[in-house]
């Protein structure tokens, strides 16, 4: 797996003012330091989640220093989306964490093929491991899926040194016919075939 890779700099400045320079202010912390005001340049941090989703384990350079970290909480501005601040944990190895991990649902355009439809319940799950183990995010192909098949926490193919707090029975996601959502679609579609 890929780990992206972060420079964070020292900030002795305001977070309002380090935005209007162009980047986006946090602080890090953990075991072995108190928390640290820092900021990252806003171009490389918006690559970072593009690439590697709102969570990413990161390898962060401080001072010279190549450091494990979580993106642990990223504060948006509510109705433009602008990342305002993130807060990132350092990781020694070996350590454990507890996270949330979101979960990404490929081959719906084949459910759609078939009339069906994903309804997911639950889009991210806590999971507490190393972090060297804990993915970026988990992948469920429900293309392969029918009508009434459900995706429960147990399809996750979760690392067996991986705790989940989750009952393994919980539905993450149903599959189901689509005609509550397109049901004009339907009918136009059954008068044109009869």
């Amino acid at each position: 797996m890929r780990v992206a890779t972060l420079t964070a700099l020292t900030r002795n400045e305001k977070g309002k003012k380090a935005r209007r320079e162009g980047f986006i202010p946090g602080v890090v912390y953990g075991r072995e330091i108190k928390s640290l005001p820092v900021k990252f340049v806003k171009r490389e941090f918006l690559k970072v989640l593009r690439e590697h989703g709102e969570r990413p384990r990161v390898k962060l350079i401080i001072d010279n220093q190549e450091k494990m970290a979580l993106v642990k909480d990223i504060e948006k501005e509510p109705i433009t989306g602008e990342v305002l601040h993130v807060d990132l944990q350092l990781v020694a190895a070996g350590q454990k964490i507890t996270c949330d991990i979101p979960i990404k649902f490929i081959g719906r355009e084949k459910l759609k093929s078939k009339g069906l439809i994903l309804q997911v319940n639950i889009d991210s799950i806590n999971v507490t491991g190393e972090a060297s183990v804990i993915p970026e995010h988990f992948v469920v192909d429900v293309g392969g899926k029918n009508d009434g098949d459900v995706v429960t926490v147990e399809d996750l193919n979760i690392h067996p040194e991986i705790q989940i707090t989750d009952p393994p029975e919980d539905a993450i996601a149903v599959v189901t016919a689509a005609e509550d959502e397109a049901s004009e679609e339907g009918e136009e579609s059954e008068t044109a075939s009869s």
